[in-house]
């Protein structure tokens, strides 16, 4: 059953009680409608309210990130065994932009899927931001690096690289669609005078 109610404010919000089949209140499904609504609520049962606006989180950018999880911690063991192989296990790497690179993969890329997973399931614009910003201006590159750009470059590194580009190109993508969206619906409840 779906009433009218109205926030501090004044402005009228929809509220949707759940009565009738299954909850036991006396009145059953074909119970008078006038009297339900008349009928006082009980203290000890409160009424259940939904959600008044629809959801804006994208499901594909929440599943390429949580799969991405997993991979991107795949791929930190791959390359450091990949490295550890190339320099015969030596201390020092003859590379040395490659330690650099991947310290910067462990510091930042935990962050991006974070902001990522986070603004998405959160709704907020400013994570959903920051993920697609270090997608494109740190991911990216590291991930450029060693997929074309170290030393010794193999068949191994350029092929698990080319899947990792790909992708953080589709989470860019999936990331930009969801900033849209949210920030279109957040925009909407705003000129709508409902609160977010």
């Amino acid at each position: 059953m779906r009433r009218r109610g109205s926030d501090a404010v004044g402005h009228a919000k929809p509220v949707f009680s759940f009565t009738g089949a299954g909850l036991d209140d006396g009145w059953g499904p074909s119970g008078d409608a006038a009297a339900r609504r008349a009928a006082p609520v009980s203290p000890r049962r409160p009424r259940v309210r939904m959600a008044h606006r629809a959801v804006a989180s994208d499901v594909t950018l929440a599943m390429l990130v949580s799969n991405n999880v997993y991979f991107s911690a795949c791929w930190w063991v791959a390359t450091v065994a990949s490295t550890f192989a190339k320099t015969n296990g030596a201390r020092r790497d003859f590379d040395d932009i490659r330690p650099i690179m991947i310290a910067m993969f462990m510091l930042f890329e935990p962050a991006r899927l974070y902001a990522g997973f986070a603004g998405n399931l959160q709704e907020k614009v400013p994570m959903l931001l920051g993920f697609v910003a270090l997608s494109v201006f740190v991911a990216i590159p590291v991930l450029a690096f060693f997929w074309f750009a170290q030393e010794q470059a193999t068949a191994f590194d350029r092929a698990l690289n080319t899947v990792a580009v790909l992708i953080v190109l589709a989470e860019v993508v999936a990331g930009a669609n969801a900033t849209r969206k949210v920030l279109n619906a957040q925009s909407l409840a705003f000129f709508q005078g409902d609160e977010t």
